[in-house]
């Protein structure tokens, strides 16, 4: 599980809203230094994010406390994988059944980026009908 500190802002009945740090890998990495996404990040650095978390165990929080939030490394994984291959899959289709078509190149692009945007609302589609499933939620985990 990956886990993370922030600070309660609100609390509801089995919610929470939280704010944490905006943290990268990078800050664990011994060569940030010469790396390029090392110096990006330090853009970033103390900025905040806040999001909702589950509170299954219906912890008593207060606005301003600690508390460990965690979140699926699987879910992580499939959401990515989701995120990333699926538009790239459908761009690769696109262009190989127009070249096994005998179309264009010019066609051949136009498929390829067509199949691209199906692939984004593909995308769109399946996060909306999984976004609720408690694998891809932030959990509270406990009080700090």
């Amino acid at each position: 599980m990956i886990e993370e500190v922030a600070t309660v802002t609100w609390s509801g009945q089995g919610l929470a809203r939280v704010e944490a740090a905006r943290n990268s890998a990078c800050a664990q990495c011994s060569s940030r230094s010469n790396c390029s996404q090392g110096v990006l990040s330090q853009w970033s650095r103390g900025r905040t994010v806040e999001i909702e978390v589950l509170n299954p165990a219906n912890l008593a929080l207060s606005p301003g406390q600690q508390v460990l939030i965690g979140l699926e490394e699987g879910g992580l994984m499939r959401a990515s994988l989701l995120l990333y291959l699926v538009p790239l899959l459908m761009l690769v289709a696109g262009a190989l059944v127009a070249s096994v078509l005998g179309a264009s190149e010019t066609v051949q692009i136009l498929a390829a980026v067509f199949m691209l945007l199906v692939g984004f609302v593909a995308v769109r589609f399946l996060t909306r009908k999984t976004a609720e499933l408690s694998r891809y939620q932030p959990v509270l985990l406990k009080t700090l």
